[in-house]
């Protein structure tokens, strides 16, 4: 049986996740078959409820599992999930290598208390704030982007007092300098619409296809140190990936 090791810097919920998700992807868990229940992983794996409650409610919102009320939590069926495992750049390096100059502007910095997604993502107590940043990305001065990135209080207080910076500059630098320095990041990707707002901003058509990100990054010992939830209208982005066969 899989074990989690306490000396490695990955928290243990992470830890969880992974063995839980090797599982399913081994066919160990199939789909449509209930997991084991919270109290068995919690005495399986010798973590508390609130290690195990965090692993499979990330592995609900990557759509590997799903919960029915009364009866327990279940694999979903597989879906297509191409990936690949390159190396952490920013969105505006990216445009660079494309021959694209980054840009764009701050619409919103705040401190908020944020929602349970992003409390769970950056793992805030009750009393814990996040600031928030809302952006519009440009290449060659046409909007591709709206992001939106979250980041822990009272860590991220110098990146606030900074916010303006990211208009136009890399979030990714400014959190280095300032010693959040991004290790390993961990995204998600679908298919989705422009939400009402995010076309306004866009100027784009309300309710446009187009791809949703959603990114935690991690710093060296594993702790979450950024939060993003983006969306990239179909008309003005491409996603490109170069992948090497595995042998």
């Amino acid at each position: 049986m899989p074990t989690l090791e306490r000396s490695n810097p990955l928290p243990l919920y992470y830890q969880l996740k992974e063995v839980l998700k090797q599982q399913i992807r081994a066919g160990h868990l199939a789909p449509g078959v209930a997991i084991p229940s919270e109290p068995e992983l919690v005495a399986q794996y010798h973590v508390s409820r609130a290690t195990v409650r965090q692993a499979l409610t990330e592995l609900v919102h990557e759509g590997l599992l799903y919960r029915q009320h009364g009866r327990g939590t279940f694999v979903c069926e597989p879906r297509v999930q191409p990936q690949a495992i390159s190396e952490l750049s920013s969105f505006s390096e990216e445009l660079r290598r494309r021959g694209k100059r980054p840009g764009g502007r701050l619409v919103v910095s705040e401190l908020v208390r944020g929602s349970q997604v992003v409390r769970e993502q950056l793992r805030l107590t009750d009393e814990e704030q996040v600031v928030r940043l809302e952006r519009v990305r440009t290449a060659d001065n046409v909007a591709v982007a709206h992001e939106v990135n979250y980041l822990p209080y009272p860590r991220a207080s110098a990146i606030y007092q900074r916010a303006k910076e990211t208009a136009e500059g890399s979030l990714y630098n400014l959190m280095s300098a300032e010693g959040l320095q991004p290790y390993i990041a961990e995204q998600t990707i679908k298919v989705d619409h422009a939400t009402d707002r995010e076309a306004d901003l866009l100027q784009s058509t309300a309710g446009e296809a187009g791809m949703r990100l959603l990114c935690t990054t991690f710093d060296e010992t594993g702790a979450p140190v950024e939060y993003t939830e983006a969306f990239y209208p179909q008309s003005r982005y491409e996603v490109r990936l170069t992948l090497r066969i595995a042998r």
